[in-house]
Formats: structure tokens, sequence, C-alpha cells
């Protein structure tokens, strides 16, 4: 049998996850934009090391939010994996 708790956890972890989805994409939107925006000169130092730490510093912001989501995403299937063993053991024992 559900419960209130069960119900909010559903409806907050559908919240988080678009979210996350509107967060993915609208990094992935900025990255593509920066690429259409500039035209890298393959045979100018500055244009190529400007390019490359723009798409580094990029990347890295990128990588450091999906670190922070998956981070709470692995919080939250702990939690749900230890209610789960609690159930199973209360189940058991009861």
């Amino acid at each position: 049998m559900s419960t209130w708790e069960d119900l909010d956890d559903s409806s907050s972890d559908e919240d988080d996850e678009e979210a996350n989805i509107c967060l993915m994409e609208n990094i992935t939107f900025e990255m593509s934009k920066s690429y259409q925006e500039d035209e890298v000169n393959f045979h100018d130092p500055e244009s190529l090391s400007k390019t490359y730490h723009e798409r580094f510093y990029l990347t890295h912001q990128f990588s450091q939010k999906l670190t922070k989501t998956y981070e709470k995403d692995f919080k939250n299937l702990s939690k749900d994996d230890l209610k789960l063993e609690k159930t199973l053991q209360d189940g058991f024992i009861g």
C-alpha cells in the first residue's frame, strides 16, 4: 500500500528528472551555440588556445553539474534501497 510519503517522493523524483533534462538541454544548447559563434583559425595559435580553453571550461561546467545530479540520484537510490531492505526484513520477521 502506498503512503503519502511514497506519493510525495515519486512526484519529487519526476520533478528532479525533468529539471535534470532541462539542465542538460540548456548546457548542450549553450555549447552548440558557442561552437556556432566561433570560427577557429587552425593556423593561429591564439585562436586555437582560446577555443580550447572555452571548450574545456564548458565541458568542466557540464561535468560538475552532471556529477551533482548523479550524487543526488545516488543518495535517493541509497535511501530507497534502505527502505526496501527494511520492508523486506520486516516482512520476513513479522
